[in-house]
């Protein structure tokens, strides 16, 4: 193999930490900081995870390459909420819109657009003992990415202020307000006002941070005004004062705060999403301070695309998307990450569960599998995906039962799932093989339950299927018929039950229409599982409800 299919063949994320490697040995910096970072202003969505699972899979890479890096993750809790989630009581929170999201009380448990139908206990009482609305949000998400094996240290924006370990930066950053005008300017083509300071204080008075402007700074102190007017989605209270800028008593703007936060925490691996990376963004404008302003080597970016859900980039603090912990319900951990280990950072990943997106993605991960196991030929960038998708337990050498076969065959009342994978698999399943049908039984439930195209739902409907109503007279007839031998006979076997039914029509409708009206009256389909087993798994209450209205 040449060098340059050497090149071809390699993992993305080993690429990444290559070029890593060589930027390190050039700046000469001797300890590696990867971060992330989010503002948890509402419910997280599964966008967020992007850059989460990035930056712990080149932490990952990094440590098997003999480097232990800090891992980090910071969550932006001193930013202001500037947008109500909408599954928010606007009666409770409208008067905190404008305060930093660590002084703002949490919402409850149930009114807090959390689906908690699925948190474990230990995951409810973390949340119940939330202290705050960044708290409670942060944590979820923190327990969904957890989920999939990230192990960031987490490290809380208010409590950096607070200890004052941002002093020094904010200082820097009020001292070179000059070099900080030149770089909008240049950077984003933005001409600041005059009396422009990048800081805003909250406000001792009415708790606002959004509301504030900073107009002088004399060294020790800034003089700011809470206006009342100054942003339309909160309201200041009109104090004017000075204060000293340090020790949790305001925060820098968002755009010299990314940075600064760099400096004071020694981070020097970052990615961020592609809006940020835009030509003239917050980016190139962080790049711009780290090197005229805060004197430090720009950290290494890793530019990643956004992941999709039905096509749409979500938002937390408007509530929309899938939630990470939705997300990451719909399939094991190890699936999970798979599927960011196995999509380059400059790839989209456009994600429909309602598709068969979860079916191929298990198809996918299987791939993965055997050729890591050597048991088929294939891409090894494949391989390795599944080699850096194991979380807490490696997945031993084993057969895997097919997603999507798992999902139809269950919905069969007349299939043993243990036989039928052990037909496909040439012997008997052994107990660890076993577990993982069980475990993916689950998830197949989820998606039949949630996500499934009508072509995979081969179960009784709740309501009456459309086609149903079409039945013929000739075919209402028959299902008389068939109510009252399922009257007189609740004790027939499934089989029994089967040509019972064959025998009942043989004399009138036929076989093929009789069937198919058992099919149409319970599934809105012409066909299905084995009618016996379908109608004595299918609850008698349904039954009669459905005899009654046909």
């Amino acid at each position: 193999m040449t060098e340059n299919q050497t090149l071809q063949s390699k993992h993305w994320l080993d690429k990444v930490v290559d070029g890593i490697l060589k930027w390190q040995e050039k700046n000469q910096i001797s300890t590696l900081h990867v971060d992330d970072m989010k503002t948890p202003s509402g419910r997280v969505h599964t966008g967020a995870l992007r850059g989460v699972l990035l930056h712990d899979l080149v932490a990952q890479v990094l440590r098997e390459r003999g480097v232990e890096p800090k891992n980090t993750y910071v969550f932006n809790d001193m930013d202001p909420m500037d947008g109500l989630p909408a599954y928010l009581d606007e009666s409770i929170f409208a008067e905190h819109m404008g305060k930093p999201l660590f002084q703002i009380p949490r919402p409850d448990l149930d009114k807090c657009g959390i689906d908690l139908s699925q948190a474990s206990e230990s995951e409810l009482e973390d949340l119940k003992n939330a202290k705050n609305f960044a708290e409670i949000y942060a944590f979820d998400f923190i327990h969904a990415f957890r989920s999939l094996g990230c192990s960031q240290d987490i490290v809380w924006s208010h409590e950096l202020y607070q200890a004052g370990k941002m002093d020094e930066v904010i200082r820097l950053a009020l001292d070179s307000v000059a070099a900080m005008k030149k770089i909008y300017k240049d950077v984003a083509k933005y001409e600041l006002p005059e009396n422009w300071y990048p800081f805003q204080v909250i406000c001792p008075v009415c708790g606002k941070l959004g509301t504030t402007l900073v107009t002088d700074w004399d060294g020790n102190e800034v003089t700011f005004e809470c206006q009342e007017n100054k942003v339309t989605w909160a309201k200041g209270c009109g104090n004017k004062a000075k204060i000293s800028p340090f020790g949790g008593t305001g925060k820098l703007l968002w755009k010299v705060d990314w940075p600064a936060h760099w400096t004071a925490m020694g981070i020097n691996i970052e990615g961020a999403g592609k809006d940020h990376c835009s030509a003239g963004g917050s980016r190139d404008m962080a790049n711009a301070e780290c090197e005229q302003v805060f004197k430090i080597p720009v950290p290494f970016n890793i530019p990643y695309e956004w992941i999709l859900i039905r096509g749409a980039k979500m938002s937390s603090s408007k509530g929309v998307g899938t939630s990470a912990r939705e997300f990451t319900k719909l399939f094991p951990p190890a699936v999970g990450r798979f599927l960011f280990a196995s999509h380059n950072y400059s790839q989209v990943i456009d994600f429909d569960p309602s598709t068969m997106a979860i079916p191929d993605l298990f198809d996918e991960y299987d791939q993965g599998a055997r050729i890591s196991w050597k048991q088929e030929e294939g891409d090894e960038r494949l391989a390795r995906a599944f080699v850096l998708a194991q979380v807490a337990k490696v997945q031993e050498k084993s057969f895997l039962p097919r997603f999507r076969d798992l999902a139809m065959w269950m919905q069969y009342p007349d299939k043993n799932l243990f036989e039928e994978f052990a037909k496909v698999k040439g012997s008997e399943l052994n107990d660890l093989e076993r577990s993982l049908l069980e475990e993916r039984k689950g998830y197949a439930e989820i998606w039949l339950a949630n996500y499934a195209p009508a072509e995979y739902q081969l179960r009784p409907k709740a309501e009456m299927p459309e086609e149903a109503k079409n039945l013929s007279e000739e075919q209402r007839t028959f299902l008389k018929q068939l109510q009252a031998l399922l009257a007189e006979n609740k004790d027939l076997s499934p089989a029994d039950l089967q040509q019972a039914i064959f025998d009942l029509s043989k004399d009138g409708i036929g076989p093929r229409k009789a069937f198919e009206s058992i099919y149409l009256l319970l599934l809105g389909k012409k066909a299905g599982p084995r009618a016996g087993w379908l109608l004595r798994s299918t609850s008698e209450e349904l039954l009669v409800s459905r005899f009654k209205e046909i």
